[in-house]
């Protein structure tokens, strides 16, 4: 039977959850942001950021770099599906616990190979507004740590969206706690190089699962039997 990107998303879910949320956990978590198996997202931990959408959609994020301009590196998406990309770790503001949770501020930093061409760090930043393509890319480079009162471009937020474990990613942060900055969910473009990039986004979000990278293998496994199906 032909299957469609969403009907594969639905068997990747309930391949890798059904024996793995118990009841009382779904109901400690509902503050928190949770990983592809109904998990607590926490920061310090390595977790792969992919397409929700399988078979169609693309993989997992990683880092790229633009032509003519190799530093600092980009985000860009992995073209195959079965590509889990390079793991980020999530970091709340200080004095924050460790739980990721949704509409917080929250930086995003690649912990994964890299080309050492660029020392420049491998926090998510917004870019400057590109008036060639008309987008704002996210690009790396950010300030690492601190309080949400630095350097508003190196926050994000990630949202909640219909589906559970499914989440957006967010561009709205606060200037501590006093005043509203631009607020745009986080889509994907493809750029002058062919690159499919994260950019702010003139409508909805693209959504993204989380991934934790130590259990990489089991979800490599099940993507492959799903796309395949």
């Amino acid at each position: 039977m032909k299957t469609t990107p969403a009907s594969l998303f639905l068997l990747f879910i309930l391949s890798i959850t059904q024996s793995s949320f118990p009841f009382g956990v779904a109901n400690a978590a509902d503050d928190a942001v949770l990983d592809a198996n109904g998990e607590v997202v926490r920061t310090g931990v390595r977790y792969y950021v992919v397409s929700a959408i399988w078979g169609a959609g693309g993989g997992g994020l990683a880092i790229g770099r633009e032509s003519g301009r190799p530093c600092p590196e980009i985000v860009v998406q992995r073209l195959s599906d079965t590509d889990l990309g390079i793991p980020v770790v999530f970091s709340n503001p200080k004095p924050v616990g460790d739980v990721v949770r949704p509409s917080s501020d929250v930086q995003v930093k690649f912990d994964g190979p890299r080309d050492r061409l660029c020392l420049t760090s491998t926090v998510w930043k917004l870019q400057h507004y590109d008036e060639s393509t008309g987008k704002t890319w996210v690009e790396l480079g950010g300030a690492e740590g601190g309080h949400v009162c630095g350097p508003l471009k190196n926050w994000f937020k990630i949202e909640k969206t219909d589906m559970d474990r499914i989440y957006k990613f967010k561009y709205c942060p606060w200037a501590c706690g006093s005043s509203k900055t631009l607020c745009n969910e986080i889509g994907k473009a493809q750029d002058a190089d062919g690159q499919m990039r994260l950019a702010l986004a003139d409508g909805p979000g693209y959504p993204w699962l989380f991934i934790r990278a130590d259990r990489a293998n089991e979800a490599s496994t099940r993507i492959r039997q799903v796309v395949r199906a």
